[in-house]
């Protein structure tokens, strides 16, 4: 069985869990502690961080990576496309997701989860809603009319969705002026892998 090393709210491992609950994988999971140093983790991974992916022999630590192993070990062309002008688009908004949603989520984030809401710098967090609306024009462009990123649901919608989920958890749920990604995002969490996925916990400073 594949054992998956990850935290909860984590939303590179979040998209994996969707990743492992669309292709309906049985896996065990290894729960970590943000700031403990997990020795197997350590062991296992030179960033030292999570996901990490176990697959008998094979030892996986970056999350994009583990989607392809999951697609072409398991189920080919679920998760991505083989196209190779569709498998690029989607691939490289799937960096967008990792890259750049996750960068100005990441000021919201560490802000709201760090201390309490009487100390939060509030010029930071602006910042980042200002960052997030700019990344949710570009991606409500880039969806058009479409139901998903891909041409069917896919690997992008996986990791959007966890963007995405993070973002509503700490208070920047999508925009009203966006139709197309509030319509995507209601179909994304109807699926049953975002409630099998969905994190246990989020980070609250008390």
């Amino acid at each position: 069985m594949l054992t998956l090393y990850q935290r909860t709210d984590c939303p590179f491992c979040w998209k994996v869990r969707i990743a492992l609950a669309e292709l309906d994988i049985e896996y065990q999971s290894v729960d970590t502690v943000l700031g403990e140093k997990h020795p197997e983790v350590q062991r296992l991974s030179p960033t030292g961080t999570v996901p990490v992916l176990v697959d008998g022999d094979v030892v996986i630590w970056e999350s994009a990576v583990i989607f392809d192993y999951l697609d072409s070990r398991y189920a080919p062309e679920k998760l991505i496309s083989r196209d190779p002008a569709q498998q690029a688009r989607e691939r490289l908004l799937h960096v967008y997701s990792d890259k750049i949603v996750g960068g100005c989520l990441k000021e919201i984030v560490f802000e709201k989860r760090s201390k309490p809401e009487s100390e939060w710098d509030a010029d930071r967090i602006r910042e980042g809603e200002n960052h997030w609306h700019t990344c949710q024009t570009w991606l409500q462009q880039k969806l058009g009319t479409d139901p998903f990123f891909g041409a069917r649901y896919c690997a992008t919608d996986c990791a959007l969705a966890a963007r995405f989920g993070v973002a509503e958890a700490y208070g920047a749920a999508v925009n009203m002026e966006f139709p197309s990604l509030l319509q995507w995002y209601k179909a994304v969490t109807e699926r049953p892998s975002w409630k099998k996925a969905y994190p246990t916990s989020f980070i609250r400073s008390e």
